[in-house]
Formats: structure tokens, C-alpha cells, sequence
């Protein structure tokens, strides 16, 4: 039974298509010429093998797909812009200048210190309200780690605040800014 059904699929099974017969144009070859700096006349047309001439109202032979990884090759029309080549030895980007860094004075650290203190005061505040969560639920590894994480940065605050303390005896001893 299994044998009758696959001599049947054999035998029913659609054949290949024809190749492509001799009236599909042969693919055309067109070569470029290096661009000058001299205008040139537009080329008239490009004419393929086999091409009749005397009838003006035949299509243009549709095209051939080409083996993958050729480029398609395409002539240049009237009215076509032919861009230029690349320039193999561009011209330096001028930038801006930049501007010189401030002085860092003890005021100027003082307002980062600060900045950094008010931050890391706010993850604390966020690292506790995240531990009291995972206590509620129950997972006490995650608890853990926060609470250690937790104590890090309080050390860190703790160092800091310190920073403030110096920074702030540092800045009241400064001369003003200009």
C-alpha cells in the first residue's frame, strides 16, 4: 500500500520547469568609464547582442538576474548625475574649541559633594522601603543582601558627610569668585 502511494507521488509529481529558452536576452555587459573632470556628451544607447534596431516600438529586454555578489552595472541616462570619487585625502574637520575647565575650588566641590550626599541619601531611603518589600514576602536572602547594601552606603554617607564638614571650612576661607 505504502509503495503503490509513493510510485503514485512519483508519477503525479509536477516536473521542473523548461529551462529558459533563447529568447530571454543574454545578460548585457556595460563597462564604465573612469569620471573626468570633462563634460561628455550623454552615450546614445546601449544596444545588446542580438538586438533588432529596426523596430523603434519593441520593449527593452527585460532583465536578467545576476549571479549573487555582482553588482548591477547600470548606464549612465541623459540627465543622470554621475556623482564624484571619493576624495582619498579629505580635509581635516575643524572643530570648536573647548572651553577651559573651571577651577575646581572648594566651593565647586562642595556643591558635587552635596549633590553626591543627596543621592546616595535617596538610594538608602529607596534600599530600605525594597528590604521592608522583600521581608514582607518573605524572602529573606534578598533581605540580606539589601541590608548589606544598605550598611555600605551609610558608610558611605558617613565618609561624606565628613567631606562636607572639610569642604565647607575649606570654601568659607576662599577668596570670592571673579
Amino acid at each position: 500500500m505504502v509503495l503503490a502511494v509513493a510510485v503514485l507521488g512519483v508519477m503525479l509529481w509536477p516536473s521542473p520547469s523548461a529551462p529558459p529558452s533563447s529568447q530571454t536576452p543574454a545578460p548585457r555587459s556595460v563597462s564604465v568609464a573612469p569620471v573626468t573632470s570633462e563634460p561628455r556628451a550623454p552615450a546614445a544607447s546601449v544596444r545588446t547582442p542580438g538586438a533588432s534596431t529596426s523596430n523603434p516600438t519593441s520593449s527593452p529586454p527585460t532583465p536578467v538576474p545576476d549571479a549573487p555578489g555582482q553588482a548591477t552595472v547600470v548606464p549612465v541616462g541623459p540627465g543622470d548625475e554621475v556623482p564624484s570619487p571619493e576624495s582619498p585625502n579629505p580635509l581635516p574637520q575643524v572643530n570648536e574649541p573647548i572651553p577651559a575647565e573651571k577651577p575646581q575650588t572648594a566651593r565647586w566641590k562642595l556643591a558635587k559633594t552635596k549633590r553626591i550626599s543627596e543621592l546616595l541619601a535617596r538610594d538608602v531611603k529607596r534600599l530600605e522601603q525594597d528590604r521592608d518589600a522583600a521581608g514582607a514576602r518573605g524572602d529573606e536572602a534578598e533581605r540580606q543582601r539589601l541590608d548589606t547594601l544598605i550598611q555600605r552606603h551609610q558608610g558611605q554617607l558617613r565618609t561624606l558627610h565628613e567631606e562636607l564638614q572639610q569642604l565647607s571650612r575649606q570654601a568659607e576661607n576662599e577668596p570670592p569668585e571673579p
